[in-house]
């Protein structure tokens, strides 16, 4: 029997890695009961796994383990270290880069994306020596490196010069039990939801973050384009859900300008819900007229394959790993051009077909993703580790 730590210190800070970890390990506790596994979690993990995943840390050969330790932080190189060799895991599952440059028993990390090198150019040098300094231990000294997206794989190839074997492409997958198209018949649901967060119809939907590489200025630039003929004034809101990113004033001024503009609308035209609990995401989605995702980099892209699961088409960025990953499912455009961006939305607006189309063309993509799959090759990989 072997001694696996799945580091879950994301749980309830990082949207998406914190799905990743409880979907990664939810399924991977179905496949084995041999093995004992400890997730670690900081306090508010503790705290999001007792309110929503009550089953899953009542697992027999699960245990948790709590530790004040912040990613990206001092504590990682000191604190979390000294718990780690103290503990002597026989391999250990960093769901980030980020990890104790020093320790030294097996460990497998999943890098999601290199975003932070290209995009975050806000961080002090300090940061982004320390930063460059975790990824390349967590390259090299990493007994397996996992990447949810060929395109992350190809980067780091490129970058740091290793073999493309050390590297597994294993996508991520949806919970088809949560996400799924049946979402939309729960009408009393859906309409308490609208009213709870103020929402007109119909709506544009974004979800996440609101850091520089998420480009969420061109789209509310795009958005606000949209408005300038009497054809589309006031059609449609554009709803952000997620964290309210005090830092990004930008995206800030932004939305109060444009809101302020179409004041006499009796709504407003950006409507920011704030965070929203993970059991009424699906709702957001079901009822939108269609996602949009204008990233300028993804690792893998969850939210719009959870809304075309949903059944909700969706308007996509053509960067990075995103046309990887949606495949032929979206409309896609240039997300380095407001004009492009607005004429998207203009056209999903208006084209009914074109919603039908894609709505079906998106239900057969978000199938092809499954966490039960990932958990299978990731499973594999942790046995090749241990033996």
């Amino acid at each position: 029997m072997a001694r696996v730590l799945i580091d879950g210190r994301f749980v309830g800070v990082g949207e998406s890695i914190s799905r990743y970890t409880l979907e990664l390990l939810k399924h991977i506790l179905k496949i084995d009961r041999k093995n004992e596994y400890t997730l670690l979690v900081r306090p508010l993990g503790e705290e999001v796994l007792l309110a929503n995943y009550p089953d899953l840390i009542e697992v027999p050969n699960l245990q948790l383990s709590v530790l004040d330790v912040k990613h990206y932080s001092l504590d990682e190189q000191t604190k979390l270290l000294a718990y780690l060799n103290e503990e002597k895991f026989d391999l250990v599952h960093f769901t980030q880069f980020n990890h104790p440059i020093r320790y030294k028993r097996p460990f497998v990390i999943t890098i999601h994306d290199l975003t932070i090198f290209h995009h975050n150019m806000d961080q002090g040098w300090i940061k982004r020596m320390a930063f460059s300094r975790v990824m390349k231990s967590a390259v090299g000294r990493s007994s397996k490196i996992i990447t949810v997206s060929d395109t992350t794989k190809r980067e780091l190839v490129e970058r740091y010069g290793i073999s493309g074997s050390k590297v597994a492409v294993i996508y991520n997958g949806i919970d088809h039990s949560r996400y799924n198209k049946e979402v939309k018949s729960e009408k009393k649901r859906i309409d308490d939801f609208r009213t709870k967060y103020q929402i007109a119809e119909p709506y544009i939907l974004y979800t996440g973050m609101w850091k520089q590489h998420k480009n969420l200025v061109r789209l509310l630039r795009a958005f606000e384009n949209t408005y300038e003929t009497e054809e589309m004034k006031g059609k449609v809101q554009l709803v952000l859900v997620g964290k309210v990113d005090d830092n990004e004033r930008e995206v800030l001024a932004e939305i109060e300008r444009i809101n302020k503009k179409y004041g006499s609308l009796g709504f407003e035209a950006v409507r920011v819900t704030g965070y929203v609990d993970e059991w009424e995401l699906p709702l957001a989605y079901a009822e939108a007229l269609a996602y949009v995702i204008p990233s300028l980099s993804e690792g893998f892209g969850m939210p719009p394959l959870e809304a075309m699961a949903c059944g909700t088409p969706v308007i996509a960025s053509n960067a990075s790993c995103i046309p990887e990953v949606l495949g032929d499912a979206p409309l896609y455009f240039n997300p380095k051009s407001e004009k492009e961006m607005s004429e998207a939305m203009a056209k999903m607006v208006k084209d009914g077909k074109l919603r039908d189309k894609l709505r079906e063309q998106g239900l057969k993509q978000a199938q092809k993703y499954r966490w039960d799959e990932a958990a299978k090759e990731i499973h594999k990989i942790y046995r090749a580790v241990l033996q």
